[in-house]
């Protein structure tokens, strides 16, 4: 089934938070801090507040309500620090706001805000991880002494026994830069009031985490404030953090008791949506003289920008995901968390992940290297067996360990290294004897995903004249859900497809639902629906049973009607069942395991040209398990989609800040993804299904699993290419830049 999306979407009628347009509307700009770190001395707006459509120019002082920071999450070891809605005394990173302008229209609202003059006097700034390191206790916040975010500890097994006497061991150090979502939809918010409350539509992954935050910072009843995400143009993990201006959209909108409109610029929304990733790690692998591993050990220095928000939380997953599908029995990494002046971390697709990925599948290469084996033999001899499913790895996870309910790493791999044609490459190197020209080599990764987190609901409702329709919470970004859910909902009740609509990204549709977030909609919202469809669907056959004077077990419903097994004949339309105001069922989805674990295998052919830095990728292979899949094209399509972003990750993407904190990656300029040609190289995906164990419907997560793997498969690959000439030469950061091939070949 195609997507039910997309005729809307690719025909120019989709309908955005930027396209809502009430009558008298007015727009809001913001004066942004210029300086990575100074103190606010004075904002002088009288020049802004006499230009003509000016509506208000308001500071911190002017907004009592904006004195109140915005939560985060944070894990235990992390230090609190208030992310403020709008600054003042103090800013803290370039782009940073510290006023709020509204006027008639967002030229008027622009030429204002550039007209307020901020009095910044510059205090002593640490723009980058490598730089608050340098500086031990530099002054990032005025009044600290140092730069130190708290950390934590994860461990599992007994990590001195696994390198006491180890026969082999290999340490490195790797470094992963910086990344922003990049998303089409750069962040946007519409706000109207709506008697005593508010109507929002804004550019979010999480509708009900806005509506509570506002909530909860402006003082409403949730009963009285809707929040809707008609239609978003990619979130990716950033767009589920609630932001200031978010905030501040609703709070003009209440003040003025007019509808308000912010649209952030390319540059404003790479400069203050969340970053992520900004990582290094310091690692040691034991392991037994034939391979098998017995430990890993090492130390992660993350970079959370100059407020918490959610980026603390990624070292844990990254930590986590060191298991990848190996049986590896001893696990001990410390997390530091530093602050710099540059804008917060938190998730980006794959939140972490893949950073965690890439390291362990760098150090199984390298652990290949001194042995003198095979990487692939390697990672066979240390993959979790299928016949040991599901496994306890044994890492800690809350008040359980971490346990994959389900797969079959083994024949992922297999399959991955006979479609990429694996011993074919290796038979090609054997012959060749590179002279200077461009250089082949190939690579692979395995990976194991956590998918899915938390609960969620789902109501379907019933009506007189055939209409089934699923309400859920979760907000769509592209992913498909209407198409999904309308699947689940049509094959679970047994109704037609096209008398099945679906209503997402709107907090009316049920009383609470979570973000759409690693990898989760398919396992959460697609079990919500499920039984919420088969409780209809017991109703319905048993009212059906009193019709046709029939045992409802001995009752068929299929495509609306209800009939007798082996007498179709005797028979209702289920419909004429539903009363006149229709029927509500509602079901909430808690899942028996924290997780379903997705998995795969990848594999990149790629050349390499010594003489201009250059990587093209020839092949690349995707085995994948995602369990039982709802729609395949579907997964086909994120499995496309993660690909293209890993590739990013992997050899363009990075949010460069100078070691004073400027910033120089506001634009596509700048800021490099990948394009059409760089994603035109044969792609093959294959599937594999093994259905979860974590959940009736023996669903898992889609969303990341295309993209965790990618960074270290194209890693290893241009790592085997570049040793045909250098055999020392070591890939240890990413983005793979021309500049940092040619340093790897110097």
């Amino acid at each position: 089934m195609r997507r039910r999306e997309d005729p809307q979407l690719i025909t120019g009628r989709g309908r955005y938070a930027a396209d809502i347009h009430p009558e008298g509307l007015v727009h809001l700009a913001f004066v942004r801090s210029s300086q990575p770190h100074a103190k606010l001395l004075s904002i002088d707006a009288e020049a802004a507040r006499a230009l003509p459509g000016v509506v208000a120019v308001w500071t911190a002082a002017d907004l009592p309500e904006s004195a109140r920071s915005l939560p985060d999450w944070l894990p235990r070891g992390v230090t609190p620090r208030p992310r403020p809605i709008l600054s003042q005394g103090e800013v803290n990173y370039v782009g940073e706001a510290i006023a709020a302008i509204v006027a008639e229209t967002p030229y008027q609202a622009a030429d204002a805000a550039e007209a307020v003059f901020a009095d910044l006097a510059p205090l002593p700034a640490v723009g980058t991880l490598e730089a608050a390191l340098r500086s031990g206790a530099a002054q990032v916040h005025e009044g600290t002494e140092t730069n130190a975010a708290g950390g934590y500890e994860r461990a599992a097994g007994d990590i001195e026994a696994a390198f006491t006497g180890s026969p082999v061991t290999v340490k490195e150090r790797f470094r992963v830069a910086r990344i922003a979502g990049a998303a089409m939809e750069p962040r946007a918010v519409t706000a109207m009031p709506n008697g005593d409350g508010l109507r929002i539509w804004t550019s979010t992954q999480h509708t009900y985490g806005v509506r509570d935050r506002v909530c909860d910072l402006l003082g409403l009843e949730k009963a009285g404030v809707e929040v809707l995400a008609e239609d978003v143009g990619g979130g990716f993990g950033p767009k589920a953090q609630v932001y200031p201006e978010e905030i501040l959209t609703a709070l003009a909108a209440l003040r003025l008791q007019r509808p308000v409109s912010w649209v952030a610029t390319r540059s404003e929304d790479t400069a203050t949506t969340v970053h992520a990733h900004g990582t290094i790690f310091e690692v040691e692998l034991a392991a037994e003289s034939d391979g098998r591993l017995r430990g890993l050990r090492g130390q992660v220095w993350h970079d959370v920008g100059a407020y918490p928000a959610s980026g603390p939380a990624q070292p844990g997953l990254m930590i986590a995901h060191l298991l990848s599908a190996y049986r590896l029995p001893a696990l001990k990494v410390q997390a530091t968390l530093v602050h710099t002046n540059t804008a917060s971390t938190g998730f980006v697709r794959g939140g972490g992940r893949p950073v965690g990925n890439f390291v362990i599948e760098r150090m199984l290469d390298r652990l290949a290297r001194k042995l003198a084996l095979d990487p692939a033999e390697v990672r066979r001899r240390n993959l979790v067996p299928a016949d040991q499913m599901p496994f306890d790895t044994g890492y800690p996870a809350g008040r359980q360990n971490v346990v994959y309910d389900s797969g079959d790493y083994q024949r992922l791999l297999d399959q991955t290294l006979t479609a990429i044609g694996y011993a074919e490459v290796r038979e090609a190197q054997a012959r060749s004897q590179p002279t200077g020209g461009r250089l082949r080599g190939v690579g692979i990764a395995c990976c194991v995903e956590s998918s899915g987190f938390g609960s969620e609901t789902a109501r379907v409702r019933l009506d007189a004249d055939g209409t089934a329709t699923a309400f859920i919470g979760s907000t769509p970004q592209g992913q498909g859900h209407l198409t999904t859910a309308a699947q689940v909902l049509a094959e679970r009740l047994g109704w037609p497809l096209d008398r099945v609509r679906v209503v997402a990204g709107d907090t009316r549709a049920v009383d609470h639902g979570e973000m759409t977030a690693g990898s989760r909609t398919a396992v959460q919202v697609g079990n919500a629906t499920s039984l919420a469809a088969r409780t209809a669907r017991r109703w319905l056959l048993e009212r059906a049973g009193e019709r046709l004077e029939a045992d409802p077990a001995d009752l068929v419903l299929e495509e609306g009607v209800a009939s007798v097994k082996g007498a179709p004949q005797s028979s209702v339309q289920a419909a004429e069942l539903v009363p006149a105001t229709g029927l509500d069922f509602v079901e909430h989805f808690e899942p028996p395991l924290p997780n379903a674990y997705s998995s795969g295998c990848h594999a990149a052919v790629v050349d390499v040209d010594p003489e201009t830095g250059s990587v093209d990728v020839v092949r690349y292979v995707i085995a994948h398990d995602t369990g039982k899949p709802i729609n395949p094209l579907l997964v086909e399509g994120q499995m496309h989609g993660g690909y293209a972003h890993g590739l990013g990750y992997a050899l363009f993407e990075e949010a460069i800040y100078q070691p004073d904190g400027a910033f120089q990656s506001t634009s596509f300029l700048d800021y490099t993804i990948v394009s059409a040609a760089e994603v035109s190289s044969e792609l093959q995906v294959l599937p594999l299904e093994t259905p979860s164990r974590a959940n009736e419907e023996g669903f898992k997560g889609a969303g990341e699993s295309g993209t965790v793997p990618v960074p270290a498969a194209i890693a290893n690959a241009v790592e085997d290419a570049v040793r045909q000439l250098r055999p020392d030469a070591a890939i240890t950061e990413l983005p793979i830049t021309p500049a940092r091939l040619f340093e790897a070949l110097a």
